[in-house]
Protein backbone atom coordinates (compact mmCIF):
# COMPACT_ATOMS: atom_id res chain seq x y z
CA UNK A 1 0.00 0.00 0.00
CA UNK A 2 2.79 2.41 0.93
CA UNK A 3 4.49 1.71 -2.41
CA UNK A 4 1.25 2.54 -4.24
CA UNK A 5 0.86 5.81 -2.34
CA UNK A 6 4.47 6.84 -3.01
CA UNK A 7 4.14 5.95 -6.69
CA UNK A 8 0.96 8.03 -6.93
CA UNK A 9 2.61 11.02 -5.31
CA UNK A 10 5.56 10.83 -7.68
CA UNK A 11 3.25 10.69 -10.70
CA UNK A 12 1.27 13.68 -9.41
CA UNK A 13 4.43 15.70 -8.91
CA UNK A 14 5.64 14.87 -12.41
CA UNK A 15 2.33 15.96 -13.92
CA UNK A 16 2.33 19.19 -11.92
CA UNK A 17 5.89 19.96 -13.03
CA UNK A 18 4.82 19.77 -16.65
CA UNK A 19 2.05 22.32 -16.20
CA UNK A 20 3.01 25.82 -17.30
CA UNK A 21 1.44 28.40 -15.04
CA UNK A 22 0.98 31.85 -16.52
CA UNK A 23 0.21 34.83 -14.28
CA UNK A 24 -3.42 35.85 -14.37
CA UNK A 25 -4.44 39.43 -14.94
CA UNK A 26 -5.91 40.79 -11.72
CA UNK A 27 -9.52 41.91 -12.00
CA UNK A 28 -8.91 45.21 -10.26
CA UNK A 29 -11.61 47.84 -10.34
CA UNK A 30 -9.18 50.74 -10.55
CA UNK A 31 -12.05 53.23 -10.49
CA UNK A 32 -13.05 52.03 -7.02
CA UNK A 33 -9.46 52.25 -5.75
CA UNK A 34 -8.30 55.52 -7.30
CA UNK A 35 -10.00 58.32 -9.20
CA UNK A 36 -7.95 58.01 -12.39
CA UNK A 37 -9.01 57.86 -16.03
CA UNK A 38 -5.95 56.22 -17.68
CA UNK A 39 -6.05 52.43 -17.99
CA UNK A 40 -3.54 50.35 -16.06
CA UNK A 41 -1.83 47.92 -18.40
CA UNK A 42 -2.37 44.23 -17.48
CA UNK A 43 -2.53 44.46 -13.67
CA UNK A 44 -0.68 41.56 -12.06
CA UNK A 45 1.16 40.64 -15.28
CA UNK A 46 2.85 43.77 -16.63
CA UNK A 47 1.86 46.24 -13.92
CA UNK A 48 2.78 44.49 -10.70
CA UNK A 49 4.48 45.10 -7.37
CA UNK A 50 7.81 46.17 -8.87
CA UNK A 51 8.78 49.54 -10.30
CA UNK A 52 7.90 49.45 -14.03
CA UNK A 53 8.59 52.21 -16.51
CA UNK A 54 9.45 53.23 -20.08
CA UNK A 55 6.92 51.07 -21.90
CA UNK A 56 7.27 50.81 -25.67
CA UNK A 57 4.81 48.90 -27.85
CA UNK A 58 5.26 47.22 -31.24
CA UNK A 59 3.28 48.40 -34.32
CA UNK A 60 0.85 45.45 -34.11
CA UNK A 61 0.31 46.03 -30.37
CA UNK A 62 1.28 42.43 -29.57
CA UNK A 63 4.68 43.08 -28.03
CA UNK A 64 5.76 45.41 -25.24
CA UNK A 65 9.20 46.23 -23.86
CA UNK A 66 9.76 48.08 -20.60
CA UNK A 67 12.16 48.51 -17.67
CA UNK A 68 11.90 46.95 -14.23
CA UNK A 69 13.90 48.67 -11.50
CA UNK A 70 15.29 47.66 -8.14
CA UNK A 71 13.70 49.60 -5.28
CA UNK A 72 16.73 51.90 -4.95
CA UNK A 73 17.00 52.35 -8.75
CA UNK A 74 20.62 51.21 -8.61
CA UNK A 75 19.80 48.46 -11.11
CA UNK A 76 17.30 47.96 -13.90
CA UNK A 77 16.74 45.44 -16.64
CA UNK A 78 14.67 45.35 -19.82
CA UNK A 79 11.81 42.87 -20.04
CA UNK A 80 9.20 42.10 -22.66
CA UNK A 81 5.82 40.45 -22.96
CA UNK A 82 3.89 39.06 -25.92
CA UNK A 83 0.12 39.29 -26.31
CA UNK A 84 -1.48 36.06 -27.49
CA UNK A 85 -5.16 35.19 -27.49
CA UNK A 86 -5.98 38.62 -26.09
CA UNK A 87 -3.78 38.14 -22.99
CA UNK A 88 -0.30 39.31 -22.09
CA UNK A 89 2.11 36.46 -21.33
CA UNK A 90 4.45 36.38 -18.35
CA UNK A 91 7.26 38.88 -18.99
CA UNK A 92 10.77 37.66 -19.73
CA UNK A 93 14.10 39.44 -19.62
CA UNK A 94 15.06 40.58 -23.11
CA UNK A 95 17.84 38.47 -24.67
CA UNK A 96 20.19 41.48 -24.86
CA UNK A 97 19.62 42.50 -21.23
CA UNK A 98 19.85 41.02 -17.73
CA UNK A 99 23.52 41.62 -16.87
CA UNK A 100 24.26 45.33 -16.86
CA UNK A 101 22.11 48.30 -15.84
CA UNK A 102 19.84 48.59 -18.89
CA UNK A 103 16.81 50.83 -19.12
CA UNK A 104 14.48 53.11 -21.10
CA UNK A 105 13.79 50.83 -24.09
CA UNK A 106 12.25 52.49 -27.15
CA UNK A 107 11.12 50.67 -30.28
CA UNK A 108 11.32 52.47 -33.60
CA UNK A 109 7.84 53.09 -35.06
CA UNK A 110 8.33 50.21 -37.52
CA UNK A 111 9.39 47.87 -34.68
CA UNK A 112 12.65 46.88 -36.40
CA UNK A 113 15.08 48.59 -34.03
CA UNK A 114 15.10 49.04 -30.26
CA UNK A 115 17.11 51.76 -28.53
CA UNK A 116 18.00 51.69 -24.84
CA UNK A 117 20.40 53.15 -22.28
CA UNK A 118 23.05 51.08 -20.52
CA UNK A 119 26.23 51.27 -18.47
CA UNK A 120 27.64 48.14 -20.18
CA UNK A 121 31.28 48.15 -21.30
CA UNK A 122 32.14 49.84 -24.58
CA UNK A 123 34.39 47.87 -26.94
CA UNK A 124 34.97 45.19 -24.33
CA UNK A 125 36.51 47.61 -21.84
CA UNK A 126 35.53 48.02 -18.20
CA UNK A 127 31.96 48.81 -17.22
CA UNK A 128 30.92 52.30 -18.22
CA UNK A 129 30.80 54.95 -15.49
CA UNK A 130 27.78 56.60 -17.15
CA UNK A 131 24.78 55.58 -19.23
CA UNK A 132 25.14 55.55 -23.00
CA UNK A 133 22.60 54.89 -25.74
CA UNK A 134 22.73 51.56 -27.57
CA UNK A 135 20.47 49.79 -30.03
CA UNK A 136 19.65 46.30 -31.32
CA UNK A 137 18.24 45.41 -34.73
CA UNK A 138 15.47 42.88 -35.18
CA UNK A 139 16.60 39.76 -37.01
CA UNK A 140 14.85 36.67 -38.32
CA UNK A 141 15.48 34.92 -35.02
CA UNK A 142 15.24 37.73 -32.46
CA UNK A 143 17.63 40.63 -31.89
CA UNK A 144 21.18 41.44 -32.96
CA UNK A 145 24.09 42.08 -30.63
CA UNK A 146 23.89 45.47 -28.93
CA UNK A 147 25.47 48.32 -30.94
CA UNK A 148 26.93 51.39 -29.25
CA UNK A 149 26.16 54.77 -30.79
CA UNK A 150 29.27 56.86 -31.48
CA UNK A 151 30.37 60.19 -30.04
CA UNK A 152 27.86 62.12 -32.14
CA UNK A 153 25.42 60.91 -29.45
CA UNK A 154 27.35 59.49 -26.50
CA UNK A 155 29.67 61.45 -24.20
CA UNK A 156 31.30 60.91 -20.79
CA UNK A 157 28.02 62.24 -19.33
CA UNK A 158 24.72 60.36 -19.04
CA UNK A 159 22.60 59.76 -22.14
CA UNK A 160 19.19 58.40 -21.30
CA UNK A 161 15.57 57.94 -22.44
CA UNK A 162 15.96 57.60 -26.24
CA UNK A 163 13.00 57.98 -28.60
CA UNK A 164 12.89 58.03 -32.42
CA UNK A 165 10.42 59.17 -35.05
CA UNK A 166 9.61 57.44 -38.36
CA UNK A 167 12.61 59.05 -40.04
CA UNK A 168 14.97 57.72 -37.37
CA UNK A 169 15.63 61.14 -35.81
CA UNK A 170 16.70 60.60 -32.22
CA UNK A 171 15.62 62.47 -29.10
CA UNK A 172 17.16 61.75 -25.69
CA UNK A 173 18.05 63.31 -22.35
CA UNK A 174 21.52 64.14 -21.04
CA UNK A 175 23.13 65.92 -18.09
CA UNK A 176 25.87 67.66 -20.09
CA UNK A 177 27.21 70.82 -18.44
CA UNK A 178 26.12 73.15 -21.27
CA UNK A 179 22.46 72.45 -20.51
CA UNK A 180 19.78 74.72 -19.08
CA UNK A 181 19.31 72.49 -16.00
CA UNK A 182 20.70 69.26 -14.59
CA UNK A 183 19.06 67.19 -17.39
CA UNK A 184 17.91 68.40 -20.81
CA UNK A 185 16.46 67.12 -24.10
CA UNK A 186 18.79 66.68 -27.10
CA UNK A 187 18.13 65.94 -30.75
CA UNK A 188 20.12 64.21 -33.49
CA UNK A 189 19.08 64.10 -37.14
CA UNK A 190 19.33 60.72 -38.86
CA UNK A 191 20.84 61.37 -42.27
CA UNK A 192 21.89 58.77 -44.85
CA UNK A 193 22.22 56.03 -42.25
CA UNK A 194 24.18 57.96 -39.63
CA UNK A 195 23.47 60.36 -36.79
CA UNK A 196 24.56 63.97 -36.95
CA UNK A 197 26.08 65.64 -33.92
CA UNK A 198 23.41 65.92 -31.22
CA UNK A 199 22.23 69.43 -30.34
CA UNK A 200 20.36 70.67 -27.30
CA UNK A 201 16.79 71.85 -27.89
CA UNK A 202 16.07 75.45 -26.95
CA UNK A 203 14.21 76.85 -23.96
CA UNK A 204 10.82 76.16 -25.51
CA UNK A 205 11.44 72.55 -24.43
CA UNK A 206 14.24 72.78 -21.86
CA UNK A 207 14.39 74.77 -18.64
CA UNK A 208 16.36 75.21 -15.43
CA UNK A 209 14.42 72.20 -14.13
CA UNK A 210 14.98 68.50 -14.81
CA UNK A 211 13.82 67.28 -18.24
CA UNK A 212 14.46 63.61 -17.48
CA UNK A 213 12.38 61.61 -20.00
CA UNK A 214 11.28 62.30 -23.56
CA UNK A 215 9.02 60.61 -26.11
CA UNK A 216 8.51 61.79 -29.69
CA UNK A 217 5.44 61.08 -31.81
CA UNK A 218 5.99 58.89 -34.90
CA UNK A 219 5.51 61.86 -37.24
CA UNK A 220 8.07 63.88 -35.28
CA UNK A 221 5.65 66.74 -34.55
CA UNK A 222 4.97 66.21 -30.84
CA UNK A 223 7.28 65.84 -27.87
CA UNK A 224 6.22 64.55 -24.47
CA UNK A 225 8.64 65.43 -21.69
CA UNK A 226 8.80 64.54 -18.02
CA UNK A 227 9.83 67.60 -16.00
CA UNK A 228 10.74 67.22 -12.35
CA UNK A 229 9.98 69.58 -9.47
CA UNK A 230 8.64 72.41 -11.62
CA UNK A 231 6.73 75.00 -9.56
CA UNK A 232 3.00 75.03 -10.26
CA UNK A 233 2.87 71.42 -11.46
CA UNK A 234 0.52 68.81 -10.00
CA UNK A 235 3.19 66.53 -8.50
CA UNK A 236 6.90 65.78 -8.27
CA UNK A 237 7.26 64.57 -11.87
CA UNK A 238 4.76 65.83 -14.44
CA UNK A 239 4.44 65.09 -18.14
CA UNK A 240 4.50 68.10 -20.47
CA UNK A 241 4.13 68.40 -24.23
CA UNK A 242 5.38 70.57 -27.07
CA UNK A 243 4.22 70.73 -30.69
CA UNK A 244 6.25 71.55 -33.77
CA UNK A 245 4.60 74.50 -35.51
CA UNK A 246 6.17 75.94 -38.66
CA UNK A 247 9.34 74.03 -37.86
CA UNK A 248 9.66 75.35 -34.29
CA UNK A 249 8.79 73.74 -30.97
CA UNK A 250 6.04 75.46 -28.98
CA UNK A 251 6.56 76.29 -25.32
CA UNK A 252 6.18 73.08 -23.32
CA UNK A 253 2.90 72.89 -21.43
CA UNK A 254 1.62 70.61 -18.69
CA UNK A 255 -0.45 67.77 -20.14
CA UNK A 256 -3.03 68.24 -17.38
CA UNK A 257 -4.64 66.40 -14.44
CA UNK A 258 -6.06 63.50 -16.43
CA UNK A 259 -2.53 62.11 -16.48
CA UNK A 260 -0.51 64.07 -13.92
CA UNK A 261 -1.16 63.37 -10.25
CA UNK A 262 0.11 64.43 -6.83
CA UNK A 263 3.06 62.03 -7.18
CA UNK A 264 5.46 60.89 -9.95
CA UNK A 265 4.21 60.58 -13.55
CA UNK A 266 6.94 59.83 -16.04
CA UNK A 267 8.43 57.92 -19.04
CA UNK A 268 6.01 59.10 -21.77
CA UNK A 269 6.04 57.13 -25.04
CA UNK A 270 3.65 57.35 -28.00
CA UNK A 271 2.26 54.28 -29.75
CA UNK A 272 3.45 53.64 -33.34
CA UNK A 273 0.08 54.77 -34.73
CA UNK A 274 0.42 58.07 -32.86
CA UNK A 275 -2.86 57.64 -30.99
CA UNK A 276 -2.00 56.41 -27.47
CA UNK A 277 0.21 57.76 -24.70
CA UNK A 278 1.94 55.10 -22.61
CA UNK A 279 3.49 56.27 -19.35
CA UNK A 280 4.14 55.27 -15.76
CA UNK A 281 2.76 56.63 -12.53
CA UNK A 282 3.45 56.07 -8.86
CA UNK A 283 -0.16 56.81 -7.97
CA UNK A 284 -1.25 54.47 -5.19
CA UNK A 285 -4.40 53.43 -3.41
CA UNK A 286 -5.34 54.77 0.00
CA UNK A 287 -3.86 52.27 2.45
CA UNK A 288 -6.06 53.41 5.31
CA UNK A 289 -8.81 50.94 6.23
CA UNK A 290 -11.40 52.75 8.33
CA UNK A 291 -13.86 49.82 8.39
CA UNK A 292 -11.57 46.87 9.16
CA UNK A 293 -8.19 45.81 10.45
CA UNK A 294 -5.32 44.48 8.37
CA UNK A 295 -3.94 41.07 9.05
CA UNK A 296 -0.24 40.61 8.36
CA UNK A 297 -1.10 38.53 5.31
CA UNK A 298 -3.68 40.97 3.93
CA UNK A 299 -1.26 43.88 4.38
CA UNK A 300 1.44 41.98 2.46
CA UNK A 301 -1.08 41.35 -0.31
CA UNK A 302 -1.53 45.10 -0.65
CA UNK A 303 2.21 45.70 -0.70
CA UNK A 304 2.87 42.93 -3.23
CA UNK A 305 0.37 44.12 -5.82
CA UNK A 306 -0.15 47.07 -8.18
CA UNK A 307 -0.93 50.54 -6.80
CA UNK A 308 1.53 50.04 -3.94
CA UNK A 309 3.34 53.34 -4.64
CA UNK A 310 5.94 52.04 -7.09
CA UNK A 311 5.63 52.73 -10.79
CA UNK A 312 2.89 51.02 -12.81
CA UNK A 313 2.28 51.35 -16.55
CA UNK A 314 -0.79 53.16 -17.87
CA UNK A 315 -2.22 54.14 -21.24
CA UNK A 316 -4.64 56.80 -22.46
CA UNK A 317 -5.80 57.84 -25.93
CA UNK A 318 -4.39 61.20 -26.93
CA UNK A 319 -7.77 62.42 -28.20
CA UNK A 320 -8.97 62.31 -24.58
CA UNK A 321 -6.43 64.98 -23.67
CA UNK A 322 -6.79 68.68 -24.41
CA UNK A 323 -3.55 69.28 -26.29
CA UNK A 324 -4.02 72.71 -27.84
CA UNK A 325 -1.48 74.50 -30.03
CA UNK A 326 -1.25 77.74 -28.08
Amino acid sequence: MNKLIITGLILMSLVSCKKKTEPEELKLNIGDMINYEPEMLAPGVISGAAFEGHASVSPDGKEIYYSVYSNDHAYSTIVYSVRTGGKWEEPRIAPFSGKYRDGSPALSPDGMRLYFSSNRPVNGKEQNASNDIWYVNRTGTGWSEAIHLDNSINTPYNEFSPSVDRDGNLYFCSNRPEGYGDMDVYYSEYYEGTYKKAVILNDSVNSVYHEGNVGVSPDGNQLFIMIQHKPGDYGYDDIHYSKKIDGKWSKAKNIGPKVNTYTYDFSPKISPDGKVLYFSSRINRDFNQPDSLYTYRSFLQYLNSPLNGFGNIFRIELDKLDLDDE
